[in-house]
């Protein structure tokens, strides 16, 4: 039986128990006649309102035991336990954005599972790529959609953020890369550069001979010099000399003494000749002759 029947059944007992006690009787001479009408009044009027107090009680307690719980959020928000980088990319090769620091929150607004990453908002209202090792992501994140690593060549640069100061113990945030990359270019050589590289050089343009004779009070020939001198041949390295068809030196320079003294110095045309080499070979010899 509900408590608010079992009151009103004791209350009508009550008052029925009031009536029976101011019932007439032989045996109860000095009762006034006028107690009867007011002990029944004000026995009905405390039984209303002992039933009105009652029933004003109840739905109180109805509605606080049927509050609904608080709705939760299905933004997926993101924290951190360590200090942890953001990048632009799934990898450390990525340029950072920003060290993401235990006690913030940001938005998430994106999930990579292979490599355990979550795409987050950035203050500035960007996007970085943010490590999951150390997060923890509240909401619905099953509604998040698989975003594919974006390539290096559209990875734009984006500003870092210096980590704060602090003594965690967590992991340091990984050191941002201070070069690009480089990118090699083929480089297009002019076949005919790439043949004059690979061939002997030409032999020097012209020779000339300055010969100087010196006599003697007798008219003999005492000293004989004669100055070789030649334009420098094009990838030549060095050049060859010769007189009367031998090979008598080697020179890197473009000019040589040739000085010849006694009783055997000639007097008569001597021919001279230079050529030109490098490590493919040898030009053609270029000539010119001198005499007293």
């Amino acid at each position: 039986m509900r408590p608010i029947t079992r009151l009103f059944a004791a209350l009508i007992i009550l008052s029925l128990g009031v009536l029976a006690c101011n019932l007439p009787s032989t045996t109860s001479a000095q009762t006034p006649a006028n107690s009867q009408p007011t002990d029944l009044s004000n026995a009905l009027t405390l039984a209303v309102q002992t039933i009105q107090a009652a029933s004003q009680q109840a739905p109180t307690s109805a509605s606080a035991s049927t509050a609904l719980p608080a709705a939760t959020p299905s933004t997926p928000i993101v924290t951190v336990s360590s200090a942890t980088n953001c990048r632009t990319g799934p990898d450390p090769s990525y340029s950072l954005v920003l060290t993401f620091q235990p006690g913030a929150t940001a938005v998430v607004v994106g999930k990579y599972t292979p490599s355990n990453y979550w795409i987050i908002q950035t203050p500035t209202g960007g996007t970085c790529w943010l490590w999951g090792a150390y997060a923890t992501v509240q909401g619905n994140v099953d509604a998040l959609a698989e975003m594919a690593p974006p390539t290096p060549a559209a990875v734009a640069a984006a500003p870092t953020t210096a980590p704060t100061s602090g003594s965690g113990s967590g992991p340091k945030p990984s050191p941002t890369p201070t070069s690009k990359s480089l990118v090699l270019k083929p480089i297009l050589l002019n076949p005919g550069i790439i043949k004059a590289l690979t061939l002997p050089p030409a032999a020097p343009s012209k020779l000339t001979v300055n010969t100087k004779c010196t006599y003697s009070v007798l008219h003999i020939l005492t000293v004989r010099t004669d100055t070789l001198s030649w334009p420098a041949a094009s990838t030549a390295t060095g050049y060859y000399v010769y007189e009367n068809g031998a090979k008598i030196q080697t020179t890197t320079g473009t000019s040589i003494n040739l000085i010849a003294g006694g009783s055997g110095t000639s007097t008569g045309n001597i021919s001279f000749g230079v050529v030109a080499y490098n490590s493919w070979g040898a030009s053609g010899t270029t000539s010119a002759s001198g005499h007293c």
